[in-house]
This record gives C-alpha cells, structure tokens and sequence, in this order.
C-alpha cells in the first residue's frame, strides 16, 4: 500500500494538526471518502465536523475523545464513535491524529470484526498505523512538539 499523509487544513489549528492518508490510486484522502460515503448519516457527519475542527482549534485532540485500543497492542488505532458511526485513526497525542476511513457499525453486532465492510476500514486503518509508526520510528517522520510533521526520507511504501 503507497500512500501520502495530508493535512486537512480545515481542521488543523492551534490545538492540534489533523492529518489524513491519501492512498496512491486515490485523487482525495480518505477522510473526505468516509465523509462521501457515508452522506445519509448527515447528523453524525455534522457532528463529526464540528468535533474535528473542535479538536484542532479549541480543545487539541484529547484522549477521551477516542476509543481507543481498536488495532493490536500499542499501534495507537483507535475510533470517534459518533451514533452508529465508526472513524479510524492513529491517535498520536493531543497534537496529532492521522484519519483513515470508517463506516456505520450495525446495532446488532458487538465489534467491527462481524461487519466485512467496516472490518475492512479498521484493517486499512492497522496497516496504515504499522508503516507510520515505523516511519517514526525509524525517524523518517518525525512529529514536533506542536504537532506538525517533518517527513525525511520516509518512500511511502512498506516494501
């Protein structure tokens, strides 16, 4: 999987940078994909919105806005849950959050696992974690104090 980490600019602000993965085959992040693919839930995308801007204007993105523990062990993928809706994200810290995609979680089942489709937002939204925090790790992302990015010589690619 290739892809490009982009700041939303609409959200970013004093508080925190938000950012999105824009994947190679795509002409937008998936953070604008989930927000299109999901328009019939109007309230919570609206509510989704104004939390994001919340986040990065007013308030930076605290931990208690998050489900967290949604990927493995300390991969930092967790979930806004907003209604039925499902966002995944690599919660880095109140500065910082990259958005994958997410979907509608059906009341009747317990975890994401039993819904293909959003099962399949949560296991993009892991690999994408696995390859960032390596690049982290690595040092070829590094995220400053504030929350914005130095990318060094991070290809992109986790071949």
């Amino acid at each position: 999987m290739n892809f490009d980490i982009v700041e939303i600019t609409k959200y970013t602000g004093r508080k925190a940078h938000i950012y999105s993965v824009m994947l190679d085959d795509s002409d937008k992040p998936l953070l604008y994909e989930f927000f299109e693919e999901n328009h019939k839930f109007e309230k919570e995308l609206d509510e989704i919105d104004t939390l994001l801007y919340r986040m990065g204007h007013i308030t930076g993105c605290r931990r208690e806005l998050f489900k967290h523990n949604e990927g493995a062990l300390g991969d930092g993928v967790a979930a806004i849950r907003m209604g039925q809706m499902r966002l995944y994200c690599l919660y880095f810290d109140n500065t910082a959050v990259f958005f994958g995609s997410g979907g509608f979680k059906p009341p009747l089942i317990r975890a994401y696992q039993e819904d293909d489709a959003l099962n399949e937002k949560a296991q993009q939204m892991r690999q994408i974690a696995k390859m960032i925090n390596e690049a982290i790790k690595n040092k070829d992302i590094e995220i400053k104090d504030d929350g914005s990015l130095i990318i060094n010589d991070w290809n992109y690619d986790e071949g």
